[in-house]
């Protein structure tokens, strides 16, 4: 362990304003990078080449998850949106990647999170909530733009600002401006 950085991501197609966030696939084929300039940018691990970017948020990108399939990212942003990104179509610049955008917070997404076993993406964001979306209903096309959240946690006194899943079970923990931390079981 030598602890040297093997390599940086971002040229002059990477970010124009500050990294956000950061996420590696499951399978360590790609890193996304969710940014201030509302792109996220998908790069290859092993060569640092940039393999696609996906721009459709209206604000700063805060939040990047990959699914365990590694068939989807999610994107939070403060434009209180949650979208899901369909990786089938990295590197075709001129297909559709984003599948659907969920719709339900009432202020900032500042984490989103996919659950290891089990269909939940949870968020966490400025409105003090925690929030569940069920992939599978993009996935199967039953997502409606209307649809909002599976379930809504309330609790914190504060901003979500982090949320992090257990590897193994239906836990997960919450991170808030009100100085707290949370471990939560669904």
């Amino acid at each position: 362990s030598t602890g040297e950085c093997v390599r940086t991501f971002g040229d002059d197609e990477g970010p124009k304003d500050g990294v956000t966030s950061v996420a590696v696939s499951p399978d360590g084929k790609y890193i996304a990078a969710g940014s201030l300039d509302r792109i996220v940018r998908l790069w290859e691990t092993t060569t640092g080449v940039l393999a696609d970017k996906y721009d459709g948020h209206n604000d700063s990108v805060y939040s990047v998850s990959f699914a365990p399939e590694a068939n989807l990212l999610a994107s939070g942003s403060l434009d209180k949106t949650i979208k899901l990104w369909d990786l089938a179509t990295v590197g075709n610049r001129t297909a559709t990647k984003c599948r659907h955008t969920f719709q339900g917070h009432k202020d900032f997404v500042l984490s989103v999170v996919f659950a290891p076993q089990g269909p939940w993406l949870i968020s966490g964001s400025k409105d003090r909530s925690v929030q569940f979306w069920d992939p599978r209903q993009v996935a199967q096309g039953t997502a409606t733009a209307e649809e909002g959240p599976v379930l809504i946690l309330q609790g914190h006194q504060n901003s979500v600002i982090s949320v992090a899943h257990s590897p193994a079970g239906r836990l997960f923990a919450t991170g808030s401006g009100d100085k707290r931390a949370r471990i939560w079981k669904y």
